[in-house]
């Protein structure tokens, strides 16, 4: 009888207890310009197939992706509990109610051939956000269709995350040419802007000198490598880069745009540095090493890999650079993303 009692009681509770609430997030849609580092099939819809092993991890197949898994920008909409973005490019299957995906493989932010495989540069990625919101605000009466509403943009996140192409190409070196690259990412933040943009995450270069594609390159005995294993002059250029597009946020455009403009430089490339200097601690026995070379069809352990194809990083090592944005300690100037979205950091 007491049992049947207790039973009965937490029937009685469950029922009155309130239903578990969605996760808030003030930002309901993610709009995102880039490169293969954030692509999730935009370069696969326009030059098809994609071949295995890339997607083995998560995915379990190729899904658009040139790593083994999830990239930065899916741990993001994920914590932010936002579907995967949809590649802008692809026309079956795509849902773009809560944002869409600009970025494309090999994509630079100048657009000039040269500087980068992708015809597809940041100038022309805008000029596609700009046909979307038109093809949007045109829509906006139909009812079934996989678009936003017109209101989305106020209340959408930007993130752009862009200019490796540029960095790597025979401009490299030349600081009024990489003057150029910050310069027209920054004002790209100054152009959403008037199409109501108002926050924009935007990601600086990793340490490129650590990346196997780079330092196979280089003389195995070369003099030019630090305690990590990675190319110093590489990465110094970077640094100067970084310094470069950090000044150029502040400058160009934070300090020109209205106060309700939140223009945030996301250090990846400071996570990602203390990975390659303390690879085993995040559980990488060799940090400079890819998972997958030449035309692999299997790839064995790429949790144990920072890269994978020794250009683009592996889904753990995504995850980390995920997790650390999302504790906020590495946004200039500090920005506290968890006051405006509950975050719940996907496994």
């Amino acid at each position: 009888m007491m049992n049947c009692f207790v039973v009965i009681t937490a029937i009685l509770l469950a029922a009155a207890a309130p239903p578990p609430t969605a996760a808030r997030c003030d930002y309901e849609a993610v709009f995102n310009f880039g490169d293969s580092n954030s692509d999730t099939g935009g370069f696969y819809s326009a030059f098809p197939p994609q071949s295995p092993p890339d997607g083995v991890t998560y995915f379990k197949k190729p899904a658009g992706r040139i790593s083994d898994g999830r990239l930065v920008i899916d741990f993001l909409a994920q914590a932010l509990g936002l579907p995967l973005l949809s590649p802008y490019l692809k026309s079956v299957g795509s849902d773009f109610q809560h944002g869409a995906n600009f970025a494309i493989v090999g994509a630079a932010v100048r657009r000039k051939p040269q500087y980068g495989a992708s015809p597809f540069s940041l100038e022309y990625q805008l000029r596609q956000f700009k046909e979307f919101k038109l093809q949007v605000e045109a829509e906006s009466n139909s009812s079934g269709t996989p678009l936003p509403g017109p209101g989305i943009f106020g209340k959408s996140l930007y993130t752009i995350y862009i200019g490796q192409n540029d960095f790597t190409g025979p401009n490299s070196t030349s600081k009024d040419f990489l003057q150029e690259v910050v310069s027209v990412i920054a004002n790209t933040t100054k152009e959403i802007y008037t199409l109501g943009g108002r926050t924009f995450l935007v990601f600086n270069l990793a340490p490129l000198g650590c990346y196997p594609f780079r330092l196979s390159k280089a003389p195995s005995n070369s003099s030019d490598k630090d305690s990590a294993g990675c190319l110093t002059s590489d990465n110094s250029a970077v640094d100067e880069y970084n310094t470069m597009l950090k000044a150029a946020l502040s400058e160009q455009a934070r300090k020109q745009l209205p106060a309700d403009a939140k223009v945030i430089l996301v250090d990846s490339h400071a996570v990602l540095l203390r990975v390659f200097n303390n690879p085993t601690f995040y559980g990488f026995p060799n940090a400079t090493a890819a998972a997958c070379s030449g035309e692999a069809t299997v790839c064995s352990d790429p949790q144990h890999f920072v890269s994978w194809d020794g250009t683009h990083l592996t889904e753990a090592a995504n995850k980390i650079v995920a997790d650390g944005v999302l504790t906020e300690t590495y946004f200039d100037p500090p920005f506290p993303l968890s006051k405006y979205c509950d975050i719940n950091p996907p496994h």
